[in-house]
């Protein structure tokens, strides 16, 4: 069995059980402070944990999205898991598209789990797709909703708010974000800040050439005019989709699942924070 697998659902549980060691003389003796998880439908182990980790279900972790989904909100588009079911994935879009600055964006519901101790409960709102390890690792450290393993940890997460919470005003939340960009003005000195704030170092170490083509962009991307910030957040995404490496493959990876990723979120939170000054 492949470490990782897209599959059409995640119907199979897990289950804790006992672990045992041969002594020097020969005996069996159990291993009180661990216990090993194992795949119940192929007997599978998955990892090791301490015997109160409490484990939360593929099942009721679909919980959160099957409803939704058997009403048409959602489309379940991405399910499975890596390291042959250690972590798991599902992720959902919403079947409306909403708009900002009269362009469609579609972010997924995104839900995570890990099942040997490796990872907590994770439920909120990505724009990585998880296709491996690097972007499981990225979706997650998108999302701040995450439940610990402890005791109760299930009940916890089958209360959790979110996905209804999104549903009904995350999309706007985030086009009055934008919107705000589009409404505050950015001059030249506040844009030069501005990429100061995004790649997190003054513009006098970077390279010439670079800043020379951010600030092409700022003025001259795309739909671009250089006066207002979601022009400069519009510079950052723009650069990393088409200019930040000499292939489409690669550029596709590092806008949307690497470093590219991170700093178009700081553009975001940058731009928001100077907008508001």
């Amino acid at each position: 069995m492949p470490t990782f697998s897209v599959t059409d659902d995640l119907s199979w549980s897990v289950s804790k059980r006992p672990l045992f060691f041969q002594r020097g003389n020969g005996s069996i003796s159990e291993w009180p402070d661990r216990v090993a998880v194992v795949r119940d439908d192929n007997e599978r182990c998955l990892g090791v944990v301490s015997p109160d980790y409490e484990q939360v279900q593929n099942a009721d972790l679909l919980k959160l999205i099957d409803p939704m989904v058997q009403e048409g909100l959602l489309t379940l588009e991405n399910i499975g898991y890596l390291k042959h079911g250690a972590k798991v994935f599902a992720q959902a879009k919403l079947n409306q598209e909403y708009k900002v600055i009269g362009e469609d964006y579609q972010g997924f519901i995104t839900l995570l789990n890990g099942h040997a101790g490796n990872c907590s409960v994770a439920i909120g709102s990505t724009m990585t797709r998880v296709i491996c390890g690097n972007t499981f690792t990225a979706a997650y450290s998108d999302i701040s909703e995450r439940y610990r393993h402890s005791v109760g940890v299930t009940e916890r997460v089958l209360e959790s708010a979110f996905i209804i919470d999104y549903i009904n005003g995350a999309m706007k939340t985030y086009t009055d974000y934008v919107e705000k960009l589009a409404g505050a003005k950015c001059s030249g000195a506040q844009f030069k800040t501005f990429i100061e704030e995004v790649y997190q170092k003054p513009v006098d170490s970077m390279r010439d050439k670079f800043v020379q083509q951010m600030n092409n962009l700022f003025y001259n991307g795309k739909g671009n005019e250089g006066k207002t910030f979601y022009d400069a957040l519009n510079s950052i995404t723009e650069y990393a989709s088409n200019y930040s490496r000499k292939t489409p493959e690669g550029r596709f990876q590092y806008a949307q699942f690497g470093q590219g990723a991170r700093i178009n979120n700081r553009a975001l939170r940058a731009g928001l924070e100077m907008a508001s000054v």
